[in-house]
């Protein structure tokens, strides 16, 4: 199975340090599964079965609050992997609702083949505690964010992040996803996001449509940047400044 798979998967930050025939044998434990947009993968409560690899789309983690509306968590792309924390923290149920946005194709794995990997290879080990410390880490940022930052610097600071997560020109890109689910990721209404573009426009950044132009990255670093604790080690600060000095964005 592991050799009809995309290259891309043994890429994948877990199996770094792993040899192609180790990176092959822990691939042919997983499943290849097709989902179709808004079918539901896991819902908030349920038993923890599978790790999670998305192959290919885009997977929305949410809750739900008192009211029904939904509070986005995190949004993953190629790559990217669920249910890690949950499995090593040995949690039975699931603490997120999980739903493509798109027709998404996921690798699934059962639950006791993420133990026994880590077990069998030092690397992946270190690998899975990399990725689990950095989310935690990420949680930490995005909490202070929400504390200290207004909506158009949250949104400045998310835009960026999409222009590096999925290495786009920062001349101009295309929004990934609905400007809904970007505001509900920001854990702000529609209305407050479009506000916050509007007002992104005197800082360097033009929204219209689905359309992001960057015009003025200086501009942006002393508007949002300069209020985030960790802005020198940040590694979307210093991959923005790389493609910067690529493009030739100011």
């Amino acid at each position: 199975m592991a050799s009809v798979l995309p290259q891309t998967l043994r890429s994948i930050p877990l199996l770094t340090g792993l040899s192609e025939a180790e990176k092959d044998a822990l691939l042919e434990g997983g499943h290849l599964r097709q989902y179709s947009r808004g079918q539901m993968i896991f819902g908030h409560g349920e038993p923890v079965t599978h790790f999670y690899v998305v192959v290919r789309g885009t997977v929305q983690l949410f809750r739900e609050n008192s009211d029904g509306h939904e509070k986005t968590i995190d949004v993953l792309k190629d790559g990217q992997t669920m249910c890690e924390s949950e499995i090593m923290d040995s949690c039975r149920s699931h603490r997120v609702n999980a739903v493509p946005v798109e027709d998404t194709t996921l690798l699934e794995f059962p639950v006791g083949w993420l133990k026994s990997a880590a077990q069998r290879h030092s690397n992946f080990a270190l690998n899975l505690l990399s990725l689990i410390a950095a989310q935690a880490h990420m949680a930490e940022v995005e909490a202070e964010h929400q504390a200290t930052m207004s909506a158009a610097q949250l949104v400045a600071c998310f835009l960026q992040r999409l222009c590096v997560l999925y290495d786009f020109d920062p001349h101009g890109f295309e929004l990934p996803y609905s400007k809904t689910l970007i505001a509900s990721r920001l854990g702000m209404e529609l209305e407050t996001f479009s506000r916050a573009v509007a007002e992104l426009r005197e800082h360097g950044i033009a929204l219209k449509g689905t359309h992001v132009a960057i015009h003025d990255l200086t501009s942006i670093e002393r508007y949002a940047c300069g209020f985030c604790s960790i802005a020198e080690d940040c590694s979307t600060h210093q991959a923005m400044e790389r493609k910067v000095n690529k493009s030739g964005v100011a």
